[in-house]
């Protein structure tokens, strides 16, 4: 079964917070980290934003 996007959004966004808050990353570190702005990771993070080149440059900076 496909999962909807808005929910796969929430997934990979809920995913990728905990990841940044079990790196104890604020939101400023990882903007810094990746050059986007932390509006651009919130919206990642919230499922509001699925841009594909937003989520790569936040799982490189998380190491994943």
């Amino acid at each position: 079964m496909d999962v909807p996007s808005d929910r796969a959004g929430d997934q990979i966004g809920l995913r990728l917070r905990d990841a940044r808050a079990s790196k104890g990353y604020s939101l400023e570190d990882l903007a810094i980290a990746t050059g986007l702005t932390e509006a651009e990771i919130t919206a990642v993070e919230n499922g509001t934003s699925t841009d594909v080149h937003h989520v790569e440059r936040i799982e490189h900076a998380l190491g994943w």
